[in-house]
């Protein structure tokens, strides 16, 4: 009798081989009616999926190239960045549409994307969209409803909307069609936004919380989404004093959480714009004080590196990385702050009593005409 042929590719073949052959010398019937071999049997089962067979990256749509963090994200996430190959990032940049046609051939240059002469034509072409770009905010419930309403992933530049009734727009239409939406910003998915996490139960009773960050202007200030990570999105009221929140200068924003049934003592996070740091944190407890930092020097990969990560798992299932009421408490509070600015000279404002028509500030107010967006 012919011995049958060993497949010598390796250790593991042959080690699996041997099993199943050991495992078919003493098949009884009983078995194998249950493994449906015999007469009449149904086709065996599909082989398994090698593990070892590489994930195709997600295909990215983007949205925005002025007042924006993609220069950062393409160096990370393209093939032609200094970061390919080296990380588990799994996603691609390869459609964009800006209203600058010229700045996005530009880009698309750079790092080997397509133009798209819409702002609507990268549906059914890519896997997600994310807008980078701060000038599109007020108008990103029009950028986006296409998408949201095809299922596709959809992520947020800050400040999320110019009113609490567009935010709410999207977040209808994501829930109505189950379509991920994302809003954060980097300092929520730091490593030391968890660690500060997992120590507060030692700190007992929170009696007080400072903090400072590098980048003292408002649209970049990311500390107070890290804090209500941290302590909770229960704000009862915020105020913002700066000499200008949009450039680099004086800031300070201070969240105040009132006594409750759960919180005897009421406390206030008070975040400054300061260096060195990127950002520095230090929650005051009745038992213990905890801190965690990270220092000025880190890089832009350390600093971006963990967000994309989150981005990429939620949208690759199609997820939600947060609740629809987290990202709506965290709108209410920066709009609250601006509010506090502008309106009210840095005094506290409750939050959730601004009127729901009043506007956050533009950045460019004339940045479309509404031309854009006439199907």
């Amino acid at each position: 009798m012919t011995k049958p042929r060993v497949p010598h590719h390796s250790r593991r073949d042959f080690m699996q081989y041997v099993a199943t052959a050991a495992g078919a010398s003493i098949v009884t019937p009983a078995v194998a009616a249950a493994q449906g071999r015999g007469r009449g049997a149904a086709q065996p089962a599909a082989p398994p999926v090698n593990p070892n067979t590489p994930i195709q990256p997600m295909k990215l749509g983007v949205f925005g190239i002025d007042l924006t963090f993609w220069g950062i994200w393409a160096d990370l996430l393209s093939p032609q960045g200094r970061y390919a190959g080296t990380s588990m990032l799994r996603m691609r940049p390869t459609h964009i549409w800006d209203k600058d046609t010229a700045k996005a051939q530009e880009f698309a240059r750079r790092w080997g994307l397509e133009v798209v002469d819409r702002y609507d034509a990268m549906l059914g072409k890519v896997d997600a969209v994310l807008n980078g770009d701060l000038y599109n905010t007020p108008w990103q419930h029009q950028l986006m409803r296409p998408y949201l309403e095809a299922g596709t992933p959809c992520f947020l530049q800050r400040h999320w909307a110019d009113t609490i009734a567009h935010l709410d727009e999207m977040l209808d239409l994501s829930a109505k069609h189950n379509t991920p939406i994302m809003a954060t910003v980097p300092f929520e998915h730091y490593p030391q936004t968890d660690a500060l996490i997992a120590k507060l139960k030692s700190a007992g009773e929170v009696q007080s919380v400072f903090g400072t960050a590098e980048i003292a202007d408002e649209p970049h200030f990311h500390l107070p989404y890290m804090v209500l990570k941290i302590l909770g999105y229960d704000v009862d009221w915020v105020s913002m004093m700066a000499d200008d929140v949009r450039r680099v200068g004086y800031l300070n924003i201070n969240y105040g959480y009132a006594k409750t049934a759960s919180r005897p003592r009421p406390f206030v996070a008070s975040m400054h714009g300061a260096r060195p740091d990127v950002v520095s944190l230090t929650i005051v407890g009745q038992q213990a004080t905890i801190s965690e930092s990270m220092p000025g020097s880190a890089s832009y990969y350390t600093r971006f590196f963990d967000q994309l990560v989150d981005i990429q798992k939620a949208f690759e299932k199609k997820t939600q990385y947060q609740p629809a009421d987290v990202i709506r408490k965290k709108y209410l509070c920066l709009q609250a702050a601006y509010y506090s600015q502008t309106e009210r000279g840095g005094a506290p404002v409750k939050v959730g009593s601004v009127p729901a028509e009043w506007k956050l500030p533009a950045w460019r107010p004339d940045w479309y005409d509404g031309s854009e967006f006439r199907r």
